[in-house]
């Protein structure tokens, strides 16, 4: 008996020293308390969409797109938790290949890499919406196919830089998107200008809209859409939508200012964002420039998390308002929506504070969410999906041809068979951004698979996860002895991947 308990606490010994520091680091935080409707902006349509239309067997298709939303907000948003991910097909590893706008935009309509696509970061030279090669992409796809589409909202940074102002992209039949005001949109007073007192392209000639009550941009863009769907419920349509919530300086309608204030907490529950890997404080086994890093304190990440779920709440009556018009134009049955945000955003994970562009999961995951309840059985699914997915997926939906020149997979066959052959591993890479956070970051390729993340950085340093055992990321495996195996299968793929 005596010798069975000493075995068995070596065994327990053994197995604990070799598992990752995060083992020991539980986190589960209890589920935010959603008990407010949204608000849904109605509109009136004369009648639903004709029988010809009906018996079209092709879905209409709506991609909503929000701007640097943290993975876990969506549990702070009534009717995308309540109805889209509780009868839609919810990918929890939802990625983008490149956490940043421009290029993971560029990425979303032209199903490419970004080293393939050459968008490499927001601004010129190496990025912005004039290195776009827009004369190969989804809209233009689907339209030759014989889809109306449309397109509202924030498409890639420095669209407005393109030449002629307000210039139309081809493949959109209604454009109507914003159209900054050279202001410096690396500041917060700057980016201002896409919540408030704003301007858009609409077809192509500028439209202002002065600050009021009415004109939220949100709002604005989601009656553009509603709009839309009374026009075209008549033939098959592709609607992109593109919200600039809850982009930093995280803006919220009027209607919802008092949303998660303490005054006001029977009604709008908030739970403290607090992974393990929160403002971390071992780093010394972290590539050097997270020392560089100048962490912001839990106060003002609190108040930066409370203020983007608030401006995430318009983004929710939006997406209720589209479903509802939906019904209301007889197209609930044959409209497949795809949710997600261009990249992800940290809250003070691995000292960050309110931040993108880096290689942990609080940049890379995103919210996917298909809510197709005619077409898909509700479900949670773990496999590999992301932005360079969107572009194949929305072409095979509508008959068109995908090009060979495209890198990601429709997802079509993984929506109807859970089982079906899919992908082990993505890249993910990133290139530095002349301000911000992502100007301290190298250059970096990483490998994402179910269990793994490798990374590799132009300054040598490298980083390896076991995502299984250390889901935060804590304890950086790279080089280490038992490790060494798996890091030179990763590393090989690595560079199998970057060739593609």
């Amino acid at each position: 008996m005596k010798r069975s308990i000493i075995l068995g606490l070596i065994v327990t010994f053994i197995l604990a020293s070799c598992a990752p520091a995060s083992q020991s680091i539980p986190y589960n935080p209890p589920t935010p308390v959603i008990s407010h409707s949204p608000t849904v902006l109605d509109i009136d349509i004369e009648s639903p969409a004709s029988t010809e239309r009906l018996k079209d067997s092709r879905p209409n298709i709506i991609f909503i797109l929000t701007d640097d939303q943290p993975y876990h907000t969506v549990d702070y948003m009534p009717f995308v938790k309540n109805e889209l991910m509780a009868n839609g097909v919810v990918f929890e590893n939802g990625l983008v290949t490149t956490p940043l706008c421009c290029p993971s935009r560029a990425s979303i309509f032209s199903g490419q890499y970004a080293h393939n696509h050459q968008v490499l970061n927001n601004t010129l030279p190496r990025g912005g919406a004039s290195k776009f090669n827009d004369e190969d992409c989804v809209a233009i796809w689907l339209q030759e196919a014989g889809y109306r589409t449309a397109y509202f909202g924030k498409y890639m940074n420095g669209y407005e830089d393109i030449e002629p102002r307000g210039y139309v992209p081809p493949g959109w039949d209604v454009w109507k998107a914003f159209l900054g005001k050279n202001l410096d949109t690396n500041e917060d007073a700057g980016n201002l200008q896409y919540y408030f007192n704003f301007s858009m392209s609409e077809n192509g000639s500028e439209v202002e809209y002065p600050r009021s009550r009415e004109n939220f941009s949100t709002d604005v863009v989601t009656n553009n859409a509603l709009a839309f769907i009374r026009e075209a419920r008549d033939e098959p349509f592709f609607m992109a939508i593109g919200y600039y919530n809850p982009h930093s300086p995280y803006v919220s309608a009027p209607r919802h200012r008092e949303a998660f204030r303490s005054s006001d907490t029977d009604y709008w529950d908030w739970v403290p964002y607090r992974p393990p890997n929160f403002n971390e404080e071992d780093i010394r086994d972290k590539p050097d420039y997270i020392g560089d890093l100048s962490p912001l304190s839990p106060t003002e990440l609190d108040t930066a998390h409370k203020q983007i779920l608030r401006s995430l709440l318009s983004v929710d009556d939006g997406v209720a308002s589209i479903v509802a018009a939906l019904k209301k134009a007889g197209l609930d049955q044959n409209t497949i929506i795809v949710y997600m945000s261009d990249n992800g955003l940290t809250i003070g994970d691995h000292r960050f504070g309110a931040s993108k562009n880096c290689p942990y999961e609080a940049c890379i995951k995103v919210p996917f969410i298909v809510y197709a309840p005619a077409y898909y059985q509700a479900r949670v699914d773990s496999q590999l999906v992301a932005n360079i997915d969107i572009a194949p997926t929305f072409a095979e939906l509508g008959g068109a041809t995908i090009p060979d020149s495209v890198d990601g997979m429709s997802i079509v066959s993984l929506l109807e068979n859970p089982a079906s052959n899919w992908r082990d591993e993505i890249l993910i890479e990133h290139w530095p951004t002349d301000q911000g956070v992502g100007s301290v970051i190298p250059e970096f390729y990483s490998i994402r698979t179910q269990a793994w993340k490798y990374t590799e950085y132009v300054t040598g340093e490298v980083e390896l996860y076991n995502l299984v055992n250390d889901p935060f990321e804590l304890l950086n495996a790279a080089g280490k002895k038992d490790y060494k195996e798996i890091q030179a299968e990763l590393a090989l793929k690595l560079q199998e991947l970057k060739k593609r």
